[in-house]
């Protein structure tokens, strides 16, 4: 179909009360996973990656990939900056022809990550690109592409996320509610009090990051909450770089890197499709 803005795809996932699943990517065989199965099951979806991502695949290079493949299917598919650090990086960004940004000024005081946000937003919606903003913390269970590791997580104060929201005009927001990235070490609780009372006072699309690892019932409670968004990446790279092992296993000696690398893909592809399920978004097209 097309490359879409978040907000386009939010605003609509809201009114219908289901979530777009949103996966981080870093190679061709992981983005094929994501838009394959999306487009499998008619659902619209979000390809994203965080910095070290976009260095490591060069910003161009990961916009003209999605979009070339995206051309061929009849989803609408979002680009997006996940937790870029620093009003630079969104700008470069902007230049690279993502869609969506996101500013993560979470560990920074609250009058200075509104600051650095609005500043971002009025880039950004200059350029027709939407803006996520994040307040709280939410915690790194393990190293991964979004951030070192960081057991801190902290929930988010609902008068602040209402001040946030007027002051920066972002499209959506993540807000931590007792939600990490990486694999969880005990069953995530998730302050579904706090939520209500943010959606309440904001009234604009919410993001769950850290998906990985929480309970498809308490996803799917979150939706009906507000959550627009759903961020999963762990789960992704988890299954997938098992497969690999395994495949590297069994077949030693073998050069062909498409043999060793497809299995991997198709497992993606399943983990994708269960998660996209999960969010309720399948045929939403």
């Amino acid at each position: 179909m097309s490359i879409v803005t978040n907000k386009e795809l939010l605003d609509r996932a809201k009114k219908g009360s289901y979530a777009v699943a949103a996966f981080n990517t870093n190679n061709l065989e992981y983005t094929q996973a994501i838009l394959w199965a999306a487009a499998e099951l008619q659902a619209p979806v979000i390809v994203e990656a965080a910095k070290s991502e976009v260095d490591y695949m060069d910003g161009h290079v990961f916009v003209a990939m999605i979009s070339a493949l995206a051309a061929k299917l009849s989803i609408p598919v979002g680009i997006h900056l996940d937790h870029g650090p620093s009003y630079e990086e969104a700008v470069r960004c902007l230049a690279y022809g993502f869609k969506s940004v996101m500013y993560d000024g979470s560990a920074l005081p609250l009058e200075e990550n509104i600051a650095n946000t609005r500043k971002v937003v009025e880039a950004a919606h200059a350029c027709g690109v939407s803006v996520e903003g994040e307040v709280g913390v939410i915690g790194q269970a393990e190293d991964s592409p979004e951030g070192k590791k960081n057991d801190l997580i902290g929930i988010a104060n609902p008068d602040e996320c209402e001040r946030f929201v007027k002051e920066t005009r972002v499209d959506c927001f993540a807000a931590a509610i007792g939600n990490a990235h990486g694999l969880y070490k005990r069953k995530p609780a998730l302050r579904f009090d706090i939520l209500a009372e943010i959606e309440r006072r904001t009234g604009i699309p919410l993001v769950l990051h850290g998906g990985t690892g929480i309970p498809e019932e308490d996803l799917r409670k979150a939706i009906t909450m507000g959550v627009s968004k759903i961020n999963f990446s762990t789960v992704m790279r988890k299954g997938g770089i098992e497969t690999l092992t395994a495949t590297l296993h069994a077949n030693p000696g073998e050069l062909d890197l498409m043999k060793l690398l497809a299995p991997s893909r198709d497992k993606m592809i399943e983990i994708a499709k269960q998660h996209i399920i999960m969010c309720m978004s399948d045929h939403k097209v």
